[in-house]
């Protein structure tokens, strides 16, 4: 059984793989994709209402990005843990997935709908 730490843990290290993996220049980096799709998508009101202001940096997006509800906690012992996240205000269909292997190392990370 999994504990409210452990999800915190699990939580802090697929943050720590977005903020890493934003800062690669790869081509099709995935976080880079997610960020700027929204950025010219989203309304400034929206970023205005949960960052204060209308044109955030990217790092900001990262920061305000929310666990989905619906992550499974306790997969199989055979697969992996998939962590989605994705942006306040259920504006989005899509969601940052992470990827963490049963030893909680970095896998990588997909933007999914």
């Amino acid at each position: 059984m999994i504990n409210t730490e452990q999800i915190q843990k699990l939580e802090q290290k697929a943050r720590t793989a977005i903020l890493s993996a934003y800062q690669q220049d790869a081509d099709e980096n995935q976080v880079h994709l997610y960020v700027e799709h929204h950025l010219e998508e989203l309304e400034p009101d929206y970023w205005v209402n949960n960052l204060g202001t209308a044109i955030p940096q990217p790092v900001q997006v990262l920061n305000i990005l929310e666990v989905s509800p619906y992550v499974d906690w306790m997969p199989e012992e055979d697969e992996n843990y998939r962590i989605d996240f994705t942006l306040p205000e259920d504006v989005t269909q899509y969601v940052l997935c992470v990827e963490l292997d049963r030893h909680e190392t970095f896998v990588g990370i997909l933007m999914e709908s």
